[in-house]
């Protein structure tokens, strides 16, 4: 792939990635500095936001491939978490008042490694200068990773694997749905339960 670049408010090029990165190593392209590749369009971009200069660190990109290290996080690390405190629970048969406590706090550290998972990938792609999947595709994980795959030309072990979780989840919520119906009837039994008239002339008297 050819690249140019603005040398001195002229047109520079063509030269091979290697040899931009070279310059970019010696200072004579900033990450301010316009270049252009054939992938580009009519635009112009600096070096920064080409995939040639990561914006968070400075310092030069040497491949133009996009890591998946955040794309398999974001796929595996919460579903992980949540089936390892399951079967932890279930192994250790924790109550149900205790479950719920715990699955709160578990829920908690896998939204938060979720979003980080999913800010880091996006920015991951938005560094190569290319554009990252729409923000709401989190809402549709198999989407975004259909997305993510068109946009980067990688990434099929991604997508495929995203619709075997979300066939097994739904057929996992389908066998524990009665389960789930009775814990339901339980809880909203335990709210709207009413007072036993005994417990309350008991306190009167007490007063």
């Amino acid at each position: 792939m050819e690249w140019f670049y603005e040398n001195n408010g002229q047109q520079t090029g063509p030269v091979s990635r290697e040899e931009i990165l070279r310059l970019i190593m010696q200072q004579r392209i900033r990450p301010e500095t316009l270049v252009w590749t054939s992938t580009f369009g009519d635009s112009w971009r600096p070096a920064s936001s080409a995939g040639l200069v990561s914006p968070l660190t400075g310092l030069v990109r040497p491949s133009a491939e996009i890591s998946e290290h955040w794309a398999w996080a974001l796929l595996v690390g919460p579903w992980i978490m949540g089936r390892v405190t399951l079967y932890i629970m279930d192994w250790r048969h924790v109550a149900e008042a205790d479950r719920m406590n715990t699955m709160s706090v578990v829920s908690l550290l896998v939204l938060g490694l979720f979003f980080t998972a999913f800010f880091m990938d996006r920015n991951s792609i938005r560094e190569t200068g290319a554009t990252p999947p729409g923000f709401w595709w989190w809402l549709f994980l198999p989407g975004y990773f259909w997305r993510r795959r068109q946009i980067t030309g990688r990434g099929r072990s991604l997508l495929v694997v995203s619709l075997v979780l979300l066939v097994f989840n739904i057929g996992d919520t389908l066998s524990r749905w009665p389960e789930i119906q009775q814990q339901v009837k339980h809880g909203h039994h335990l709210t709207s339960a009413p007072q036993d008239p005994a417990e309350g002339d008991g306190e009167q008297e007490n007063l």
